[in-house]
């Protein structure tokens, strides 16, 4: 198979992937299955040169020749090759700043390590389908006066080669100005029918477009973007979309490359259900672990509270009628000493199971278990409430509870810390923070280093998810941890 109808293009390969020998037999295989060449430089100053001598039709960077992709953009030479970075697959963080960065310094598109080898080939393909296409865009000058003739000249090579979608759109109306074979067959058109359609016909919500112009007026260019189309039929699909702002026939217009990810959306689309049917399960077992909790509570305070204060007073009695036996005496000062006991670990457990507290609302509920935390742990924590007492239903106060209950079990298992604080503001929302002076931890990293600290942390978020609402970590190693829970009030919208 050749590549838009040219074989042996060239691509460069540069930076720590042409260093790695597996790397470069892979892409080496999953080009040369499209007719490709591969050069490989190994560090900035090879990329460049190969750059300059051999002209290659596309460049593939690794990051770590990102300021070499800079470079090569402000060299006349070589700044309309396009350059593909390869990223690491970090954290969201991270990786958006990634990406942000090579558009910065000028890369058309990107591909994430480990490479795959079918988006390799797809992402080549449209990028030198898309510099194909805007080779008369670049021409000299005096070849204007023959615009249109090679556009449709060069548009017919690329209509009878190019597996990519394409098309040349007017700015920003959208009247179809071209489209190839494979664009015509993604959309369902008719041949010959491109002077009577238009492009803004074909999305599924037009303010979608409106704004990828608006993007386009500001840019001059659009990367991957994701755009669901209705093709001819009715039929609907979604499209990976990579457009740059031009001239055709001298008149302002976009060159679009379209990818066909209906598949990919399925898929995505099937997760979040899977995901939202997985959070409704735990809803419902939270939901019921919740009413267990709370019937077992009930029947430890009443039904062996009731026995325990009954025999309490069968000890008394029983003392009375030994008065003169002195072993006696003493044995049931044990005993009773002993029904004492069990009475106070009975309501432990069961404050613990549901804490009478939530009786009596939120706040209520919170300053029992800052009292209790306290005592158990030896580290002094602090309420402080601004506003009103929260209107709560039953549910949503419980959910709220175990989150701080959660977030203050972490921070007595892991923190370290001296001292606590929360803090409760009830406003158009509800809005609590629970910061700890502890050892605190990268959160950027999604993680404490500890199984149980991140099951912790997921248990919250799933948590605050139940009541549309968030939850936000804030730490750094040796400056402690701030948990930020944001509830809204029910009948508000979450923002």
């Amino acid at each position: 198979m050749t590549l838009n109808g040219e074989p042996n293009r060239t691509i460069l390969l540069g930076g720590a992937l042409a260093g790695d020998e597996a790397a470069v037999a892979a892409v080496a295989q999953t080009l040369a299955a499209q007719d490709c060449r591969l050069l490989t430089a190994r560090d900035g100053a090879q990329a460049r040169a190969l750059a300059q001598a051999a002209r290659p039709d596309l460049i593939l960077l690794d990051e770590d020749l990102l300021a070499t992709c800079r470079e090569l953009k402000h060299d006349e030479a070589t700044r309309e090759i396009p350059v593909i970075l390869v990223l690491s697959a970090g954290s969201h963080e991270a990786l958006h700043e990634s990406i942000a960065a090579s558009y910065d310094a000028g890369a058309a598109d990107h591909l994430l390590k480990p490479v795959c080898a079918r988006e390799l080939a797809a992402r080549v393909s449209t990028q030198l389908a898309l510099a194909r296409l805007m080779r008369p865009v670049h021409a000299p000058a005096h070849a204007h006066a023959h615009a249109h003739a090679h556009a449709h000249a060069h548009a017919n090579v690329i209509d009878a080669s190019s597996p990519v979608a394409l098309c040349v759109t007017a700015m920003p109306g959208g009247e179809l100005l071209y489209a190839n074979a494979p664009l015509r067959q993604l959309l369902r058109l008719d041949e010959g029918t491109s002077a009577q359609v238009n492009i803004v016909d074909f999305y599924v919500d037009r303010s979608v477009r409106e704004r990828l112009i608006r993007h386009l007026a500001s840019e001059g260019n659009l990367l991957d973007a994701e755009v669901e189309l209705r093709r001819r039929d009715g039929t609907q699909l979604w499209a990976l979309a990579n457009a740059r702002v031009a001239t055709y026939d001298d008149v302002p217009a976009i060159y679009v490359g379209l990818y066909d990810i209906s598949g990919r959306k399925q898929i995505e689309q099937e997760l979040v259900r899977s995901r939202e049917q997985q959070r409704e399960l735990f809803g419902y077992f939270d939901s019921a672990g919740e009413d267990e909790r709370k019937r077992s509570a009930f029947q430890i305070q009443d039904e062996v509270g009731q026995l325990l204060t009954a025999l309490k007073m069968d000890v008394s009695l029983l003392r009375m009628r030994v008065r003169e036996d002195a072993d006696a005496i003493s044995k049931t000062d044990d005993m009773r000493a002993l029904v004492e006991r069990s009475i106070w670990t009975v309501r432990n457990v069961a404050s613990h199971l549901r804490p009478a507290a939530l009786n009596f609302g939120i706040v209520s509920a919170l300053e029992w278990l800052a009292e209790d935390f306290s005592r158990r742990h030896a580290i002094a924590c602090e309420l402080r409430v601004e506003g009103t007492e929260p209107a709560l239903s039953d549910m949503r106060a419980t959910v709220l509870f175990r989150i701080v209950e959660s977030a203050l079990d972490n921070v007595a298992r892991h923190a370290g810390a001296q001292r606590v604080q929360m803090s409760l503001a009830n406003r158009n929302s509800i809005d609590l923070t629970i910061r700890d002076d502890g050892c605190g931890f990268n959160a950027s990293a999604g993680g404490a280093g500890s199984a149980s600290h991140a099951y912790g942390l997921l248990g919250m978020a799933e948590r605050a998810r139940l009541l549309d609402g968030t939850v936000r970590i804030d730490s750094e190693p040796g400056k402690g941890t701030t948990v930020s829970i944001h509830i809204p009030l029910e009948g508000t919208t979450h923002t």
